[in-house]
C-alpha cells in the first residue's frame, strides 16, 4: 500500500501515533511516501526506523519551500497540507496513493478502501459532515449547491495518473486569486473547488469526525452513547484546533488514542506537567457541562 503524509516538526509525534495504528492493520511491505519542507534530520531518522520496523519503506521527499508563496496559510494549517497535490508530479512510477492527515488514527484495515474503483475519478474522498450539515453556508459562499457533497481532506485516496493528466501547480493561484477572501478551511477548499465533479465518495467510517455536535451530544456520547461508535469507524480523525494530545483535549476516543501516544512520552516538561493536569480539567469542563443541563451553575 502507498501511504502519503506531509507534515512540519510540529507534528512529528502525532504522525508517530498515527503510523503505529496504521501497522497494527498492515504491518508488510507498505510505502510511506513523506512530502516535507521543514523536518529535522534526527526527526526523519525517528520516523525511518518506526516504518522499517513495520517491514515498510520510509522515502522522504524535501519540497521547495517557496514553491507556494502565494497560499493562504493561517490558525492551525500550515503550507505543507498543500504538497498533497503535487504527488502525481513527485512520484512519477506509482499508480494510486492514500494521503492520512497526522491527526488520525486507524483502527481497522484499509485495504478494500484502497482498492477501490475510482470510476474514472481522479479523487475518493468522505463528505464533510459538520460542512455538509451544519456550516453549509460555508460551502454555498465558495459556489457549491446545497445539495452537492463537500469533501474532508483528511482521507484521500488519489489515482495518481489521472492527478498528472488534472492537475497543474497554476490551479492553487487560480482558486486563491478567486476564493482568497472566502477561504475558511484553505487547502481543503482548493481541493474541494479543483476537483469538483470528479471526487467519489466513500463511507463515514474511513473519516470519522470525532467532535460532538452539541453538549447534548456529549451527554448522550457520555452516557453511553459511545457503545452505538465503538465498532463503526475505520479512521478517526481529531478534527479541530484542539487534538487529543492537547491537555485540554476532552473529544471522542481519546482513551484509545492515548494508548498510542503514551509510546511517545512528551520530552518538553512544561508539557508534560499540563499532562498531568490535564484530567482535573476535562473533569471541571464535564461538571460543568452536566450543571447546565440540570439546571445548576458553573460557579457553584
Amino acid at each position: 500500500m502507498n501511504i502519503l503524509v506531509t507534515v512540519d516538526s510540529n507534528y512529528i509525534r502525532p504522525l508517530k501515533v498515527m503510523l503505529t495504528s496504521f501497522f497494527v492493520y498492515h504491518r508488510n511491505e507498505n510505502r510511506i511516501y513523506l512530502l516535507y519542507s521543514n523536518v529535522r534530520d534526527g526527526e526523519l531518522a525517528e520516523l525511518k526506523e518506526l516504518v522499517e520496523k513495520n517491514n515498510s519503506r520510509f522515502l522522504p521527499v524535501r519540497m521547495d519551500e517557496g514553491q507556494l508563496a502565494e497560499v493562504p496559510v493561517f490558525r492551525y494549517f500550515t503550507k505543507e497540507m498543500y504538497y498533497r497535490l503535487f504527488a502525481g508530479v513527485m512520484f512519477p512510477s506509482e499508480k494510486r496513493i492514500l494521503y492520512l492527515d497526522p491527526d488520525i488514527m486507524i483502527r481497522g484495515s484499509l485495504i478494500s478502501m484502497y482498492e477501490t474503483d475510482l470510476e474514472g475519478n481522479i479523487l475518493a474522498g468522505i463528505p464533510d459532515y459538520a460542512i455538509n450539515r451544519m456550516l453549509s453556508a460555508h460551502k454555498v459562499a465558495i459556489g457549491f449547491k446545497e445539495e452537492e457533497q463537500y469533501i474532508n481532506s483528511g482521507v484521500l485516496l488519489m489515482d495518481l495518473d489521472k492527478m498528472r493528466e488534472n492537475f497543474q501547480a497554476g490551479y492553487i493561484s487560480h482558486a486563491v486569486e478567486e476564493w482568497r477572501e472566502r477561504l475558511e478551511y484553505p487547502d481543503q477548499d482548493i481541493i474541494n473547488l479543483i476537483f469538483r465533479g470528479r471526487i467519489k465518495l466513500l463511507e463515514r467510517k474511513y473519516n470519522y469526525n470525532t467532535g460532538y455536535g452539541s453538549e447534548m451530544g456529549m451527554l448522550f456520547y457520555i452516557l453511553g452513547g459511545f457503545l452505538l461508535e465503538k465498532n463503526y469507524p475505520k479512521v478517526v480523525h481529531y478534527m479541530g484546533a484542539v487534538k487529543p494530545w492537547h491537555p485540554q483535549y476532552c473529544g471522542k476516543f481519546a482513551v484509545e488514542y492515548h494508548r498510542y501516544l503514551k509510546i511517545f512520552p512528551e520530552t518538553d516538561p512544561e508539557k508534560a506537567r499540563q499532562w498531568n493536569r490535564r484530567y482535573i480539567t476535562i473533569g471541571k469542563h464535564l461538571l460543568a457541562v452536566v450543571k447546565r443541563k440540570l439546571g445548576g451553575r458553573d460557579d457553584e
